[in-house]
């Protein structure tokens, strides 16, 4: 998830159990007028699409797939195409590339959290699920340093915790809770960051 100027932006990331994972934030996330969503699943091409029909139809969200030149928007979650990295790009535009695999996988969570952390800093809130491997530890560690939230899946109900261990044995992790807990614990760090703003304004 990422947290823009006017909006908040939150990034999720998930591997192996991730789409059973997604589909359960999915369900708890509530639309609002400042928060948009990233969404990056180690998938093949063609699948994505699939996924995102499926979390469109369960979340109060509007879930699709992003394409090339896509702006972040408020209510809704851009889903990484299969085989194809996502980054974002000024104003929040979505930028899509085949370059090499990072991690051995394309997307790659590190890859839109690196772009997320540059451009929105501490606006930003990091989710990092279930899945094999380290994918996420090094955007996760960029969230922190530039002062935005991360949190992590417990061992507890992870299908494999490897991406979440990652960032946890990195020392990053602000939060690191089971599943059925992870939208609540997203959305009150919103609220936390949306009466920070208010008081900058006031």
């Amino acid at each position: 998830m990422i947290e823009l100027s006017a909006c908040p932006t939150t990034t999720n990331g998930a591997s192996t159990g991730g789409p059973q994972a997604l589909e359960v934030v999915a369900q708890g996330l509530v639309a609002d007028d400042s928060t948009a969503y990233l969404i990056v699943q180690h998938m093949p091409f063609g699948m994505t699409s699939v996924l995102a029909d499926l979390l469109d139809s369960c979340s109060a969200l509007t879930v699709r797939e992003a394409s090339d030149g896509d702006r972040l928007e408020a209510g809704t979650a851009l889903l990484a195409p299969g085989d194809f990295h996502l980054r974002l790009g000024p104003g929040g535009m979505v930028q899509l590339d085949q370059g090499a695999k990072v991690h051995y996988v394309r997307p790659s969570v590190d890859v839109a959290l690196l772009s997320a952390a540059e451009l929105y800093g501490s606006q930003t809130v990091a989710v990092v699920l279930t899945g094999i491997g380290s994918d996420g530890a090094d955007g996760a560690a960029a969230v922190h340093a530039a002062g935005g939230v991360v949190i992590a899946e417990h061992e507890s109900t992870c299908v494999v915790w490897g991406m979440p261990k990652a960032v946890a044995e990195r020392g990053v992790a602000h939060e690191i809770v089971p599943l059925p807990d992870v939208a609540g614990t997203i959305a009150r760090h919103l609220s936390a960051s949306g009466r920070a703003r208010r008081r900058d304004r006031s």
